[in-house]
């Protein structure tokens, strides 16, 4: 699972920089700026790590209309990483890892700027498509990290846009007669609780990492699948109806549908 909260000793050092406390020498000061733009390079590093995987495949299931999307925009995503993780190795570089140029350096200037360049274009498709919620959610922290690095160098940050609302006159995919409706998820993620349950970059992982796929419906009954190879991992993540016939806690599927 990706790390979602920052650990305690980096909220100590984020809080550490920002408080004032004790009268602080032109040397501590430099420090701590130094300390915390690595900390919100460090948080945008991991905050970005899962974005192409989740954003490319939400892109080839609806709501999100990618014939809308520019080449650019659908793009937008991966060249976001590449430019972070330029961002992230410059910040650890020998050169200014521990030099109080840090903060005022051109070079990690000039690179934040191209990073903000390529996370405008993904803020663009956010706000002229409706992507999945966990997107959207791990996007405004992606965003008010980069303002926040934006605000320090003095670039240009993003803005907020708002999420476009459902698409007008669109009906809801019908559920098969008899059909149970739930989730497709690993089954640790199946006991955390419904907000994991369509975290599709988290579910994907812990199936590589090989916990077992399972069918958790809408009410949290978990179900086993009788053939779990057989469950395409398109549908990892996804609200779906499967029919079929249930056998206890277990469930052999004649259809899945992804709603």
């Amino acid at each position: 699972m990706r790390l979602r909260y920052w650990s305690m000793a980096a909220a100590l050092s984020a809080a550490a920089v920002l408080s004032p406390g004790a009268p602080q020498t032109a040397s501590d000061a430099d420090v701590r700026a130094r300390e915390y733009v690595q900390f919100l390079v460090q948080q945008l590093d991991q905050w970005t790590r899962d974005l192409p995987q989740v954003y490319n495949l939400a892109m080839v299931r609806p709501p999100v209309d990618v014939s809308a999307l520019s080449e650019p925009e659908k793009a937008a995503a991966g060249n976001l990483r590449e430019n972070v993780q330029r961002l992230t190795a410059l910040s650890l570089s020998p050169a200014l890892s521990q030099s109080k140029d840090l903060p005022v350096n051109a070079a990690f200037r000039e690179q934040l700027e191209k990073t903000v360049q390529a996370a405008a274009l993904v803020n663009a498709a956010l706000g002229e498509q409706r992507f999945p919620e966990a997107i959207e959610t791990d996007w405004a922290q992606i965003r008010t990290t980069l303002n926040s690095l934006a605000a320090i160098y003095k670039c240009s940050g993003l803005a907020v846009l708002e999420v476009p609302g459902p698409a007008r006159n669109k009906q809801p995919a019908a559920v098969p007669a008899g059909a149970l409706v739930g989730y497709v998820v690993d089954q640790r993620c199946a006991a955390t609780g419904k907000s994991m349950w369509t975290n599709v970059a988290c579910v994907q992982k812990c199936v590589r990492d090989g916990d077992k796929v399972v069918f958790v419906t809408e009410q949290g009954k978990v179900f086993q699948f009788a053939t779990p190879d057989k469950i395409d991992a398109d549908s990892y993540g996804q609200k779906v109806a499967v029919t079929g016939k249930t056998d206890g806690d277990t469930i052999t599927v004649a259809a899945l549908q992804i709603l």
